[in-house]
C-alpha cells in the first residue's frame, strides 16, 4: 500500500478562569495541577518522533493562568497549605486537606505511590467507621497533613518530569514527613516547569513540528451569546430561559481578545480555531472568519446534519465511505469562506474514553489498524485524505499508565516506520490539499448531540443565564450614567468570565462533579463582582446556590 494517508491529532488544552480578580487568589488549583502533567511533556515528546507532527488548541483563559502561575505567583488554596508550617493549620486547614488532596485517579495516581495510598485508606477506613470529614480532623497528625498535601501535589507531576528531574525523585522516594522546604522545592518546581509552556511551544512552532490554534478567550458558546433562540434551531422543544441574550458584540470581543493574546503571546497570527465545545451556527462561523481565521474543527455529526450524507461503520466502528469524512470542505457563509475539518468521533472517543484500561501496545495497534483500514479504502481515491483525530488533550491521560507516555510512544513509533502515513499540522495538509468539497450552510449545534442541550434548556442552566442577563443590563444602565472609567474594563471581564461554557457544563443535568458546588459559586461570584466594582451593593439572591434558587422559584429583578 502507497497512497498517502493524512493524519491530524488536534489535542484541546482548556481550563476556565479560576482566579477571583478583586483577590487574586485561585479557587481552584486545576491549571498549576494540569500544568506539570499535560501541557509541556506533550509536545516535547514529539521531539523523540521528528516525523509527528500535531496541532494543539491553547484556550487564552488557560494561557492566561499559566503566565500567572509561571511568572506572577499565583496562590491557591491548596498551594498555600501545602507551603503552610504544619504548627499553624488550622480545624479548617485540615478539613479542606482532607477533603481536596485525594482529587486524582484512584488506580494511576494514588495506588501508585504507598505512602499516598496509606493515607487514603486511612481517610476511608475513618470513614467506614462512622467519621466524617470534620470528625477525622483528630485521628491525623499534623505532619500527615503536610503529608497529604504535598502527595496531592506530587501524584500531578507527568512521569516524563520525574524521569527529568533528579529532586522530584529523591522527594518521591521520601514518601512522608517532608519538611516546608520540600514542600516549598516542590511548589517551585511547577512554576519552572509552568514556565516552559509558551516557549516549548514557540520553539516546535518555529520548526514546523507543531501548529498551535486558539479558541474565544473564555471559551463561551458563541452561537448563544449572538441569539439564543438558536438553541431551538437543533431542538424545537428547548427550554429557553426568561431573559433571552442577545449580544453579538460580546462575542466579537471574546474572539478579538483571545486572538489578541495568541499573537502577543506567540508572535504570529492564529491560523486556525477550536470553536468552544466545537459549537457553531451561521452567524457564529462568520465572525470567526471575519477575524481571519483560516479554517477551524467540528465535529463529524455537524456534516451529517449540514449534507444530510450519512458516515457508515462497519460493527468494528471502522469506516466503510471514509472520503465522506476525510476531506476539508470550504463553508461560505454571508461574504465570508472558511476551511472546515471535521474530525472522526471513533479513534477520537477510543483515546478519550476506552483506551486507558487497555495495554498500551494494543491500544496503540488498534488505533494504528483503523487508520490503515482508512487508507485501504481511500486507495482509490482522488486525492490525498485525512483523518481529524480532535479531543480533550489533557483528561483522559489519568486512566493510562505512566499518564500516556507509553501508549503515545507506541502510537508515534508505528506511524513514524510507515512512510505511508503523514502526521501532519491542519494548516500544513491545507496548504498541500485545499478543499474541493463546498458547503453553503452549516448545521447550528455542537460536538455533544449536535445541538446545546449541555448549555441551556435544564432550569439550573437557564436561571444562570437570567442571572447573567439581568447583571449585564445592569452594568449596561449603570455605565451609561455614571463615570466609571476606572473599572469600567475590569467589570466587563467579570461579564466575559461568566459567558464561559464550563459553569454551564456543570448546572444542572446530567453533568456532575465533586465540586458543583464551586462552580455555582464562582460563577456567581463574577456576577457579584460586577456590583463590587461599581461600589454598589449586589442582589441578595446572588448569595443563594442556583440550585437553591430553582427550588424555591426565586425571581431575578
Amino acid at each position: 500500500m502507497s497512497k498517502t494517508l493524512s493524519v491530524c491529532f488536534i489535542w484541546h488544552m482548556h481550563q476556565p478562569l479560576y482566579k477571583d480578580r478583586l483577590s487574586g487568589m485561585y479557587l481552584m488549583p486545576w491549571v498549576r495541577l494540569h500544568g506539570i502533567k499535560d501541557y509541556v511533556d506533550m509536545p516535547l515528546l514529539l521531539e523523540d518522533f521528528p516525523k509527528v507532527h500535531q496541532t494543539y488548541n491553547l484556550v487564552p483563559s488557560l494561557l492566561e493562568q499559566l503566565e500567572d502561575y509561571g511568572h506572577h505567583n499565583a496562590q491557591d488554596q491548596q498551594l498555600l497549605l501545602t507551603t503552610k508550617d504544619i504548627n499553624a493549620y488550622t480545624d479548617e486547614d485540615k478539613i479542606n486537606i482532607l477533603s481536596e488532596s485525594f482529587h486524582a485517579n484512584l488506580e494511576r495516581q494514588i495506588k501508585a505511590h504507598i505512602p499516598y495510598y496509606t493515607l487514603y485508606m486511612k481517610r476511608e477506613n475513618l470513614h467506614k467507621h462512622g467519621h466524617n470529614i470534620a470528625s477525622m480532623v483528630h485521628e491525623f497528625t499534623n505532619q500527615e497533613f503536610a503529608d497529604m498535601a504535598t502527595w496531592f501535589n506530587l501524584a500531578w507531576f507527568d512521569p516524563y518530569w520525574v524521569n527529568k528531574k533528579p529532586e522530584l525523585q529523591k522527594i518521591i522516594k521520601e514518601g512522608k514527613n517532608f519538611s516546608l522546604s520540600t514542600r516549598q522545592t516542590i511548589i517551585e518546581i511547577q512554576r519552572q516547569i509552568i514556565r516552559e509552556t509558551i516557549p516549548v511551544y514557540k520553539r516546535l512552532i518555529k520548526s514546523g513540528q507543531v501548529e498551535v490554534i486558539t479558541s474565544p478567550y473564555y471559551h463561551p458558546i458563541l452561537p448563544l451569546l449572538i441569539d439564543s433562540n438558536i438553541a431551538r434551531y437543533p431542538n424545537p422543544y428547548t427550554s429557553l430561559p426568561e431573559r433571552l441574550y442577545f449580544h453579538k458584540e460580546d462575542a466579537q470581543v471574546q474572539l478579538a481578545k483571545g486572538l489578541s493574546l495568541y499573537e502577543k503571546l506567540f508572535g504570529i497570527k492564529a491560523k486556525g480555531m477550536w470553536p468552544s465545545e466545537l459549537a457553531v451556527s451561521p452567524a457564529a462561523l462568520e465572525l470567526i472568519a471575519k477575524e481571519g481565521i483560516n479554517w477551524v474543527v467540528l465535529d463529524e455529526a455537524l456534516l451529517t446534519k449540514t449534507t444530510g450524507l450519512n458516515i457508515f461503520r462497519d460493527e468494528h466502528g471502522n469506516l466503510q465511505n471514509p472520503e465522506v469524512l476525510c476531506q476539508p470542505y470550504l463553508l461560505n457563509i454571508g461574504n465570508e469562506k472558511i476551511n472546515i475539518v471535521f474530525r472522526e468521533v471513533v479513534t477520537s472517543n477510543e483515546i478519550g474514553f476506552s483506551f486507558g484500561g487497555r495495554q498500551h501496545h494494543e491500544a496503540a495497534s488498534a488505533l494504528y489498524m483503523r487508520l490503515k483500514h482508512i487508507q485501504q479504502k481511500l486507495f482509490n481515491w482522488e486525492r490525498e485524505g485525512v483523518i481529524v483525530i480532535a479531543l480533550d488533550g489533557e483528561n483522559c491521560w489519568e486512566t493510562y499508565e505512566q499518564d500516556g507516555n507509553l501508549f503515545l510512544r507506541e502510537l508515534y513509533k508505528r506511524i513514524s516506520e510507515d512512510n505511508t502515513l503523514k502526521i501532519c499540522t491542519v494548516s500544513d495538509y491545507l496548504e498541500r490539499q485545499p478543499a474541493q468539497a463546498q458547503l453553503h450552510q452549516i448545521h447550528s449545534g455542537s460536538w455533544i448531540s449536535a445541538d446545546y442541550h449541555i448549555w441551556i434548556g435544564d432550569p439550573v442552566k437557564n436561571k444562570a443565564w437570567d442571572l447573567l442577563s439581568q447583571t449585564r443590563e445592569f452594568l449596561v444602565q449603570e455605565l451609561s450614567n455614571n463615570n466609571y472609567s476606572q473599572v469600567k474594563a475590569q467589570a466587563w471581564e467579570e461579564i466575559y468570565a461568566a459567558e464561559g461554557s464550563d459553569w454551564f457544563w456543570w448546572f444542572g443535568e446530567p453533568n456532575n462533579s465533586h465540586h458543583d458546588d464551586i462552580f455555582d459559586e464562582q460563577f456567581r461570584l463574577r456576577l457579584q463582582n460586577v456590583y463590587k466594582l461599581l461600589n454598589k451593593p449586589y442582589p441578595e439572591y446572588l448569595d443563594i446556590s442556583l440550585y437553591d434558587m430553582v427550588a424555591h422559584k426565586t425571581k431575578v429583578h
